[in-house]
């Protein structure tokens, strides 16, 4: 989110978060933001804010982004509204109202909208009108904003200040639009990996393609011997690599013999996305939880890289994430992706009246 509002010519100045890995790799790419490690829940908003001089009232936008698993529909287990996940978006209004920003921003899974019928973002929309604030939901899917991802996420949108809310229209995806960015085009250039590859950077496997547009924005024209980083792969076992042999592009789990499957319990639990290899000519599925999911390169047999999951989500090759490859990849798979940040913030800003136009919103 933050990628995506720099980008739009915002000036992030906090965010909390409360992974120590997530927060490390936070800071290293975003070094002049205040990074606040810890749980929400314990924090005064209001000594919070005033660590970077912020007072009532000076605030441009307030983004949010709890986390979502409990509101996934793929969650057969905690999908509740027990779960306690599901209650932090209460600390998104009490931050909300002590901070008065101007508008504010919270996204999250479709989940929202069918969980006890939608009774979460029904209720952060009545709490927000009691605070002053107006505002009107939307999903939206990355693949229509020229992410080479079918990723369909809920933003709601809101402001205290009576200017129009509206959502940015399709570029992408549409018989109206440009056709959606592939896989193909968006990590075909990225180094031959082996099951397991452990070295982080590498040089491309292809020269830049300037009729590229994508590859235009992403590449790292500033890489050092024209390396880049992220070339790391989970290391599987000889049964899991087996099995991905079974699959071709555009095939899943159902290709598989089931005698290779024998460690599933209950095959009538596994989603269309699991052992599901992506096609080269098309945009790829959503990427979740490396383990659960397990997407296969298009014609490798393994799992997608860091590099390749971060290209997918239309992160630029000079974003770097920190940690064990396990931290990387769900972080790489709990992030929205900036170019979609960045379309919602320009539509936003359209309309910010509070925005000076020196690059200086907050």
């Amino acid at each position: 989110m933050t990628s995506g509002f720099e980008a739009a010519g915002y000036r992030v100045v906090q965010a909390i978060e409360s992974c120590p890995h997530a927060a490390a790799t936070y800071a290293q790419n975003h070094p002049d933001v205040d990074v606040v490690l810890g749980d929400i829940r314990k924090m005064d908003a209001a000594l919070t804010a005033a660590r970077v001089g912020l007072d009532r009232h000076e605030l441009d936008i307030l983004l949010a982004g709890p986390p979502c698993q409990g509101f996934s529909e793929s969650n057969k287990r905690t999908r509740t509204l027990l779960n306690p996940a599901n209650g932090l978006y209460q600390e998104f209004l009490r931050f909300l109202g002590v901070l008065n920003p101007s508008w504010f921003l919270f996204e999250n899974v479709p989940g929202l909208l069918t969980l006890s019928e939608g009774s979460v973002l029904k209720a952060i929309q009545c709490a927000a009108k009691e605070l002053g604030y107006e505002s009107e939901w939307r999903v939206v899917n990355a693949l229509n904003y020229g992410v080479p991802q079918n990723r369909r996420r809920v933003f709601l949108v809101g402001n205290r200040t009576g200017t129009p809310i509206s959502f940015p229209e399709p570029t992408h995806g549409t018989t109206d639009t440009a056709r959606a960015v592939t896989v193909g085009e968006a990590i075909r250039d990225l180094p031959v990996l082996e099951n397991g590859a452990s070295t982080d950077r590498r040089p491309f496997r292809k020269p830049l393609d300037t009729s590229n547009e994508y590859l235009a924005r992403v590449r790292d024209l500033r890489g050092e011997d024209d390396l880049v980083s992220g070339n790391l792969v989970t290391h599987n076992s000889e049964k899991v690599v087996l099995r991905y042999k079974h699959v071709g592009q555009g095939q899943n789990w159902t290709q598989i013999p089931r005698h290779l499957m024998d460690n599933y319990h209950d095959l009538s639990r596994c989603h269309t996305g699991v052992y599901y290899r992506l096609r080269w000519d098309e945009p790829a599925k959503v990427l979740g939880n490396f383990r659960k999911n397990m997407l296969i390169h298009p014609e490798q047999d393994r799992g997608l890289s860091i590099r390749e999951a971060a290209r997918l989500q239309s992160f630029s090759d000079s974003y770097v994430f920190t940690g064990s490859i396990g931290f990387q990849q769900q972080q790489v798979a709990d992030s929205v992706p900036p170019l979609l940040a960045l379309t919602v913030a320009l539509e936003i800003r359209r309309h910010d009246i509070s925005f000076d136009g020196a690059m200086d919103g907050r």
